[in-house]
């Protein structure tokens, strides 16, 4: 087989697993891309929510998905990343999905403080 079908084999892993994903009731929404590895990738909105929110939706995925949480970072600005990898099968796809799930939550403007 080429490199472009295992490729496009762990996209549509991918695109199985985020189905059976999105089937779960409670959790809250986030962004999801599959890039070209087949990974699935979670962002935590950071314009809509705010940092207890995106830390709320960041761990409400985490604990679903029995994700292995790295420790949280903290850039000189001030910004705050959360981190979590994960490995997952579920019960229609085949093949084992990696990904990560991530949040970047923005210290507070001068106008907001």
């Amino acid at each position: 087989m080429t490199d472009q079908t295992y490729l496009r084999r762990w996209q549509r892993a991918a695109y199985q697993a985020l189905g059976e994903f999105l089937m779960a009731d409670g959790l809250p929404a986030v962004t999801w891309t599959i890039p070209i590895s087949g990974a699935l990738v979670a962002d935590v909105d950071s314009l809509t929510s705010t940092p207890d929110e995106q830390r709320a939706a960041f761990a409400a995925w985490a604990r679903h998905l029995n994700a292995d949480v790295m420790p949280e970072r903290t850039a000189s600005g001030g910004t705050v990343h959360l981190y979590a990898k994960f490995s997952w099968r579920g019960e229609r796809v085949r093949t084992t999905v990696r990904g990560a799930i991530r949040a970047s939550i923005y210290p507070p403007m001068e106008d907001e403080r």
